[in-house]
């Protein structure tokens, strides 16, 4: 029953999202352009106007995030797949979310291992999964703290993907619930960002795993398995 339930929701949410996500893109991309626009001369506003227009941008795009977790979690789709660079995609979801970060003057630092291989995954389903990792981690981490965002390879050749953050840290009583459906401890949070998450990972054979100490901080990593590793680099390294 429990399970029947659950199946109800999801297709409740699906619906829900189908019909209203038209009504909402529309309108919140007239905001993030005109905003974006008066960003352009942001240095001819007062200081409070500035921080006004930089606040609004930030809220937008936390909306855009919420809006495209909810799409994704509804709609069941085969995507096509290619190789890409990880490091790319971080530092693409880095720029996207700098103005919240400054906002609590926190610093992100980044540790990206250069050589990494490409992976085969979705560009904008892993944008979304970066993003909503670092989202979180902003979340959760105090004014002038850091957030260190690393790539490596491991002695088994598989890629990591990590987010460090200084902040809360996750309790016990939470840590296995994070990646339940509709589970959240935040106000005006949805419960799906982490969902999504392992979600989209799952999709490709890539996993998420973290750990935690209450107030002292949090570190998320994705691991991403040989096999989605581009076969010109196994090759390289094979031959050399």
């Amino acid at each position: 029953m429990t399970e029947e339930i659950q199946n109800n929701k999801l297709k409740i949410l699906g619906k829900l999202a189908a019909s209203l996500t038209h009504e909402i893109r529309n309108p919140l991309s007239a905001l993030k352009l005109n905003l974006e626009y008066l960003n352009m001369s942001i240095d001819k506003f007062s200081e409070e106007d500035a921080e006004c227009i930089r606040a609004s941008l930030d809220a937008v795009e936390r909306i855009q995030i919420l809006i495209d977790n909810t799409l994704t979690f509804s709609r069941n789709k085969n995507e096509r797949y290619s190789y890409h660079s990880i490091n790319y995609i971080a530092k693409q979801a880095i720029e996207m979310i700098q103005n919240t970060a400054a906002g609590k003057s926190i610093d992100i630092t980044t540790n990206f291992e250069p050589n990494i291989p490409k992976l085969k995954f979705n560009k904008d389903k892993m944008l979304q999964v970066a993003l909503n990792l670092i989202t979180n981690a902003i979340e959760a981490s105090g004014k002038n703290s850091e957030i260190l965002i690393s790539t490596y390879l491991t002695p088994d050749n598989s890629v990591v993907f990590e987010v460090k953050d200084q902040g809360i840290g996750i309790s016990e009583n939470d840590k296995n619930k994070i990646f339940t459906d509709f589970y959240t401890n935040k106000q005006n949070g949805t419960g799906l960002g982490l969902s999504v998450c392992k979600m989209l990972l799952d999709e490709i054979g890539a996993s998420i795993d973290f750990s935690s100490e209450l107030n002292v901080g949090t570190k998320f990593f994705v691991t991403f398995p040989k096999s989605l590793i581009e076969e010109e680099y196994e090759t390289k390294n094979s031959n050399s």
